[in-house]
């Protein structure tokens, strides 16, 4: 195998996409979580139905996940057609992919159904299922990249998640081709936190730190693959941190990113509700991955995923992404700038029991009495001074809170 970033030399210095994408946490749904290796263009096309369909209400009016914000419809691993390509890849010899047909008959039929609904449509490349890691020729391997890109512009895509597992990973070689097609494509750098702002040398050397961020990607991995599990939402959270700096990494135009949501896939619904408060608070991009088609599932998690005071913490910009602010064992503080010198705040249990905690002002910038709104609750609290006591929080939930200074 040749290395794609020797043969791509010349492109290895910074440069930005030009796609105007990313300038607030991409939201939408993305198939392999729910659907992994077994996702066909029925089911994608069945997604974007009631992605767009307004049959569930959000203060008392008929609203769509669209509505909401969650715009964006991904395919994921395993629309390829494996060993059918040149020396048994999925690319023959002009470069060019080759779906598999018998599960996606029409990839612009697909795409197109997403657009007639006003969705953008998302692909995938680099894929893990029969990687690609085979080529050495310098001129093929241009080859195949060029016709990557043209496949995605030709079949209409929005965006494409460029994994990590085959030999194509140079981020500003994609980038740049690209920008090179005059249509503005949003790019999802998956590369397991090992691609990041700040980097010198790699597969995307940028800065990270202009506005908007000068990475050849629009949102990155920060963590491992997530799974539906405590412990893995947990851990993914806490690799955002490094991003948090002054100036932070995470910021418009490239979010950290701990991986696609769980939610409505947790054990418990109260792990639901946390985990879409913790990925809300620390700027992530919200890409769901529930089964969509379930009506059950939906109507128990529609009051965590379509709370509007939530997704406005999420999609506000006033400097900083979100920041941990204090924890222990047993807990963690984590707030967020917001308009009017208020602080978003969220308060997590990581305890097997019950917590009581004191969330002081001065650990959060504030001083004296200030206004409290419940962000769950969607309702008012009475104001407070110096500090709130949070009293009995049950294992694994969470407080979400908006405080406004008073004067």
């Amino acid at each position: 195998m040749r290395s794609v970033a020797f043969v791509s030399a010349a492109v290895a210095s910074v440069q930005a996409i030009d796609n105007g994408y990313g300038m607030t946490p991409p939201m939408g749904w993305r198939s392999w979580n729910c659907y992994g290796g077994g996702v066909n263009q029925d089911l994608m096309e069945s997604v974007m139905d009631k992605m767009a369909e307004r049959n569930r209400t959000v203060d008392g009016k008929l609203t769509s996940y669209a509505d909401l914000g969650y715009t964006a419809v991904g395919l994921d691993d395993n629309w390829q057609a494996c060993g059918a390509g040149i020396d048994k890849s999925f690319h023959d010899a002009q470069g060019n992919p080759i779906v598999n047909t018998k599960r996606f008959p029409s990839m612009k039929a697909m795409v197109d159904h997403g657009h007639s609904l006003n969705l953008k449509v998302g692909w995938y490349a680099n894929n893990c299922i029969c990687k690609e890691d085979m080529f050495n020729s310098s001129d093929y391997i241009a080859l195949h990249m060029k016709n990557s890109v043209k496949a995605i512009v030709d079949a209409g895509f929005d965006g494409v998640k460029l994994d990590s597992c085959g030999q194509f990973k140079n981020l500003t070689w994609w980038g740049q081709l690209l920008n090179e097609t005059g249509r503005p494509v949003m790019i999802e750098n998956c590369h397991q936190g090992g691609t990041v702002p700040g980097q010198t040398t790699g597969d995307a050397p940028c800065s990270g730190t202009t506005m908007p961020s000068d990475c050849p990607y629009n949102f990155y991995r920060s963590s491992r693959d997530i799974q539906n599990n405590w412990g893995d939402v947990m851990h993914n959270l806490n690799t955002t941190t490094k991003y948090q700096g002054n100036p932070p990494l995470s910021r418009p135009g490239a979010w950290a990113y701990p991986d696609m949501l769980e939610v409505g896939r947790m054990p418990k619904l109260v792990e639901d509700k946390t985990h879409f408060g913790a990925w809300c608070i620390v700027s992530s991009p919200l890409i769901l991955g529930h089964n969509v088609n379930n009506d059950t599932t939906v109507d128990r998690i529609w009051p965590i995923i379509s709370n509007k005071e939530a997704i406005a913490v999420n999609q506000a910009w006033e400097g900083h992404p979100g920041r941990k602010v204090k924890e222990n064992g047993n807990w963690q503080i984590w707030a967020k700038d917001m308009p009017n010198k208020a602080q978003a705040v969220f308060l997590l249990s990581n305890d097997d029991g019950e917590i009581t905690v004191d969330i002081n002002f001065s650990d959060l910038g504030l001083s004296g009495t200030v206004s409290v709104r419940d962000i769950w609750e969607r309702k008012d609290s009475p104001d407070a001074t110096d500090k709130i006591t949070i009293k009995n929080l049950p294992s694994h939930d969470s407080m979400f809170l908006l405080l406004t200074p008073k004067n």
